[in-house]
């Protein structure tokens, strides 16, 4: 039996769960106006999915990802027409990309498209009941229940996004040279587009990646400092009003008003702030899944304010601040000077150099960037903490977690739904297939080195990844 509405009155959680539970084969159409997007199921697994949108062709998803260059893109396509073959199967016997990475891309590529359609507002599908595509596809199996998940944090995590890029029309500038700015190489493609005059709509256009990819991945460089948000470029347009004669004579003359600015993200088909609110309560409904297995990633933990050390000196210099320090249980011969109050940064920074003394990575690196964030902190807090979290990093791979490390599961996907996990953890463990290390996995799923390694660090104590090396 087909199906077929419009997601304002079904979304899509509830709609690909109807489709999984009751086992469906067949073919999920789904049009907001702009784009169709065609999900295929079997037996209620998801098996790949296809896209009218530019930037999902598979070509420039691999090119944005940093996999091929757009060189080899334009050989594969012009290659194509002639031999009339799949464009992933020219890009492996070119030599540009290997069989086990295209499989890999073209999971993430389906998921991405996916994840896409969670922030539509509306749009009419129809699900066509036994209709696969006579081509023949490269099979995947896609657990819709990590699906709607992932799909589901998303919408939450633009609410922090629109914290630092308001709009899809903000215009970044750069506040820090491009050279001096650490980060990936997918990351720095998308900041290489800034040039001070580009929204970020547009370099999401230009840049062939997704709106949300590109918005995230400025929002963490405006919240490091290295760039800045400019206001939304708003577009001022007349128009012409008919005013009567009477009011012609009285009414002194109206300045043109520019609209105002909307809510972001602008897309069209976006979810209302409402919907969002929704989607997200049963998000966190379905996360509840079990005890918790670890620490929350992002809990606050540590030491108390102006704690000092067992067998500390009685004086020393702050490595925040640069001043002389006295601390109580020094010479008696010596009265220490009246007891200054430490900041919430030089406070943040102890705490974090005693997590680090106590083996607490997690901790010690929470700690190190909330000083840098801190009221108090300056550039001797921010160069103290830089260097906390290189000492952070070094902890990790002296444990043996290291970007060539090559973690492996311990315990099957069905058994992890039914622990306390982040979205994010659970989508970094569905990448996890015992043969990429995390360099790799990094690659689907950009993210900071040091969160990565934390990340898996903490999946490793909790007993639910091992670490080979590379």
């Amino acid at each position: 039996m087909g199906i077929s509405g419009n997601l304002k009155t079904m979304v899509l959680a509830e709609l690909l769960q109807w489709l999984s539970q009751g086992q469906k084969t067949g073919t999920l159409v789904i049009d907001n106006g702009k784009v169709e997007k065609k999900i295929f199921f079997a037996e209620g697994v998801i098996i790949s999915s296809a896209s009218t949108d530019p930037k999902e062709y598979l070509g420039h998803f691999l090119a944005s990802h940093g996999h091929i260059s757009e060189e080899e893109v334009n050989k594969a396509v012009a290659r194509q027409k002639e031999e009339k073959q799949l464009i992933g199967k020219i890009l492996v016997s070119m030599g540009a990309i290997s069989e086990a990475e295209l499989q890999q891309m073209l999971q993430l590529k389906a998921e991405e498209s996916i994840y896409d359609i969670f922030t539509w507002e509306e749009g009419d599908f129809e699900f066509l009941d036994d209709e696969l595509p006579a081509e023949t596809m490269i099979r995947m199996n896609l657990d819709v229940q990590w699906l709607v998940l992932e799909g589901s944090r998303r919408l939450d995590e633009w609410y922090r996004i629109r914290e630092y890029v308001p709009s899809p029309q903000t215009v970044p500038v750069l506040v820090t040279p491009l050279e001096q700015i650490e980060v990936e190489e997918v990351e720095m493609r998308i900041l290489g587009w800034i040039d001070d005059d580009r929204t970020v709509e547009e370099i999401s256009q230009g840049a062939q990646t997704s709106l949300f990819l590109v918005s995230q991945i400025i929002a963490e460089q405006v919240k490091q400092g290295t760039v800045k948000a400019v206001r939304p470029r708003i577009i001022e347009v007349e128009v012409p009003v008919e005013v009567p004669a009477a009011a012609e004579q009285t009414a002194p003359e109206a300045a043109p008003q520019a609209p105002p600015a909307q809510p972001y993200p602008m897309q069209p088909g976006m979810m209302t702030p409402d919907q969002m609110q929704q989607m997200l309560s049963a998000y966190q409904a379905m996360s509840q899944m079990g005890q918790q297995a670890m620490p929350p990633f992002g809990q606050q933990m540590g030491p108390p304010s102006g704690f000092v050390p067992p067998g500390a000196p009685s004086s020393g210099v702050d490595v925040g601040s640069g001043r002389t320090l006295h601390f109580a249980g020094g010479d008696p011969a010596q009265p220490a000077p009246p007891a200054q109050p430490a900041s919430e940064a030089d406070s943040l920074l102890q705490q974090a150099d005693s997590a680090l003394q106590q083996g607490k990575l997690d901790e010690a690196l929470r700690s190190f960037r909330k000083a840098k964030e801190a009221d108090g902190s300056g550039p001797n807090v921010e160069e103290a903490a830089n260097k906390g979290e290189e000492k952070v990093m070094e902890a990790l791979e002296r444990d043996g977690v290291k970007l060539s490390s090559v973690p492996q599961l311990k315990c099957g996907m069905e058994e992890l739904t039914k622990i306390d996990i982040s979205p994010q953890e659970g989508f970094m463990l569905t990448r996890v297939d015992g043969s990429y290390d995390i360099q790799s996995i990094l690659k689907m799923s950009p993210m900071p080195k040091i969160d990565a390694l934390m990340l898996f660090w903490k999946l490793k104590k909790a007993g639910h990844v091992g670490i080979g090396s590379g």
